[in-house]
């Protein structure tokens, strides 16, 4: 066969010998057989990148939405009844002109600022309160106000950024909502925003201030706020939990204690006086007794007689043996005749009456030393509680007076607030708050929240298949030899008669 150099694209052959494809003409098959002969390449490229995508895709963080609506009026009916009676009478706005300009009040930076000024911004952005920290620690004591400053206008601006609002076409509904990792505090900063927006419209648009009751009742709010936070400051500084739970509860056990430790008293009297008396038995008794004696006098002497009955019979009355054998008898006699009472070996062992005198004597001993003991720590455990009662002796005025305060804020925040409701100041809104927006559905605490964690993990998905796409195309098209019989085909413009595989 002719060398490939000899052979053009088309088949010819060429006068310049040297003459070498540029790069073998590939189908469509020859070039899924190349990608397929490249997937371990692919695979390599594109499963880090993949990797990669979802571990950033598990590292978003999870917000939560809280949403709510105003609903807007353009107060058309009293318009139509002006028109009525004074054609000269201007109708003013419509109803869209109105709702764009509720949105852009509501969206001003004023009404932001006041909304982040209600919490404290380690509890909305924790991240900034850090880094304000950080900041103000070494920087000069004199420029801290201007670091809370910034850092609040980067508050201001993260609360912008994530609190929104829109109106439909043809709907006098805005829809607001306010995004957040704490679905809780999403909720909040939604109702407070509100609050402050509908304050803020009272402060443009109404014809009489915002209303002193309120204004008042806040005040109040707020000291009540103040002496709770004394109050939980007492308690903390004493380290109490609850003054009169904690002081209703010494009082009880310094009843038990000293009931407990007057009963302890009697008992231990009555066992030192047992303690004396069975000492005294115990003295009076003798600790041995004797348990038996064995006499063998009488048995002797029983013996002995038996023995001279024995003896007369091979000897005479007269004989020595008999006469010894009679006078054993008679001494033995006369001794029995002397004696009270049976001699023998005698037998001493204790006296169980004495035993248990002694083991009573080490009961009652025991038991009153273990009385004094628990009388001690009766005594201790009552000093303690009196201690602690004199403690709150001691506190019991500032207490009581730290009562008397919150009780008479308390009234008046009653007081104001039937003020309030007597006269109709329904939560301040001013009449033009009342007859033209109006807060359709308050802020709740979302239960689902939004990431964006699938949308990422597909992006790294469809990112990695296409770049490892590409990294097969690259090789595939790179490639200097020839995959299938059919691109050498196309490639010189021959028929390939044959194959051999390569070994």
């Amino acid at each position: 066969m002719t060398d490939l150099s000899d052979w053009g694209p088309s088949g010819a052959v060429q006068m310049d010998a040297g003459f070498v494809p540029a790069r073998p003409r590939l189908g469509m098959a020859d070039i899924l057989l190349q990608l397929w002969r490249a997937k371990w390449l692919m695979m390599l490229i594109g499963i880090p990148i993949f990797a990669l995508g979802l571990l950033l895709a598990f590292q978003m963080p999870k917000t939560f939405e809280s949403r709510s609506a105003l609903y807007v009026t353009s107060g058309d009916e009293v318009r139509s009844s002006s028109i009525l009676s004074d054609p000269s009478f201007d109708p003013g706005p419509g109803i869209q002109e109105v709702i764009q300009g509720e949105l852009q009040i509501l969206q001003t930076q004023l009404v932001a600022e006041r909304t982040l000024a209600r919490f404290p911004l380690d509890r909305i952005y924790p991240d900034l309160a850090k880094a304000k920290d950080r900041e103000i620690a070494k920087t000069d004591p004199a420029l801290r106000e201007a670091v809370e400053f910034e850092y609040f206008q980067k508050g201001v601006e993260a609360l912008q950024k994530n609190l929104w609002s829109n109106a439909s076409p043809n709907s006098n509904i805005i829809a607001v909502g306010f995004k957040h990792k704490d679905p809780q505090v999403a909720s909040e900063i939604l109702n407070a925003a509100m609050a402050v927006y509908l304050q803020r419209r009272a402060e443009l648009f109404g014809s009489r201030p915002v209303d002193q009751l309120r204004a008042e009742r806040k005040r109040f709010e707020g000291e009540l706020l103040e002496i709770e936070a004394e109050i939980a400051q007492f308690l903390r500084d004493n380290d109490i939990r609850d003054f009169a739970s904690e002081r209703s509860t010494a009082q009880s056990l310094y009843a038990a204690i000293s009931t407990e430790l007057f009963n302890v008293n009697a008992r231990a009297s009555a066992v030192q006086g047992q303690v004396g008396r069975t000492r005294t038995q115990l003295q009076a008794t003798a600790p041995e007794q004797d348990l038996y004696v064995e006499d063998s006098s009488a048995q002797r002497l029983r013996e002995l007689e038996i023995e001279r009955n024995q003896a007369l019979v091979n000897y005479t009355p007269d004989s020595r043996r008999v006469q010894s054998i009679d006078r054993q008898i008679d001494e033995l006699r006369e001794f029995l005749a002397a004696q009270d009472r049976p001699v023998g070996t005698v037998r001493r062992g204790p006296n169980p009456t004495y035993q248990a005198l002694e083991t009573a004597l080490n009961t009652s001993e025991a038991e009153a030393a273990s009385l004094n003991e628990q009388r001690a720590e009766l005594q201790r455990q009552l000093r303690a509680v009196e201690d602690k009662l004199n403690r709150f002796t001691t506190l019991e005025p500032e207490w009581n007076e730290l009562q008397r305060n919150r009780d008479l804020i308390e009234a008046s925040i009653r007081t104001v607030a039937e003020r309030e409701q007597r006269e109709g100041t329904v939560a301040g809104l001013t009449s033009q708050e009342a007859d033209s927006v109006k807060v359709t559905e308050p802020a709740t605490v979302p239960i689902e929240g939004n990431s964006l964690k699938l949308p990422v993990a597909v992006l790294a998905l469809l990112f990695a298949g296409f770049t490892a796409l590409i990294a097969g195309l690259m090789r595939t098209f790179t490639r200097r030899g020839f995959s299938t019989p059919a691109s050498l085909q196309n490639t010189v413009g021959l028929p390939v008669l044959g194959t051999v595989r390569a070994v």
